[in-house]
């Protein structure tokens, strides 16, 4: 993918990029496929997207503050319940509640 089509997406200007240029990005990036079709606004049938992407891809009012306070409380539920998310992993924001 030349760099001209990647400032355009990065900047908006393509309104619905194509999926096999989305698993590119989100292979190289080694992100979740699902993630960065959440974030396009495709539906991803076979996989659900993590908190974090869903959260701005629905909601696009909300500060990255807000929904690292969300992710925060939905990690500390998971953990009372005895299971970690997909996406709470050591380090991450949710992980250090």
């Amino acid at each position: 993918m030349d760099q001209a089509t990647i400032v355009r997406l990065e900047a908006g200007s393509i309104v619905a990029p194509r999926p096999d240029k989305l698993s590119r990005i989100a292979q190289v990036l080694g992100i979740s496929g699902a993630d960065v079709f959440a974030l396009a606004g495709y539906a991803v049938p076979s996989d659900l997207p993590t908190l974090r992407p869903y959260l701005f891809a629905k909601y696009h009012e909300l500060l990255a503050e807000d929904v690292d306070k969300i992710e925060a409380f939905v990690a500390r539920i998971a953990r009372k319940r005895g299971f970690a998310l997909v996406d709470d992993v050591p380090g991450s924001e949710s992980s250090q509640v």
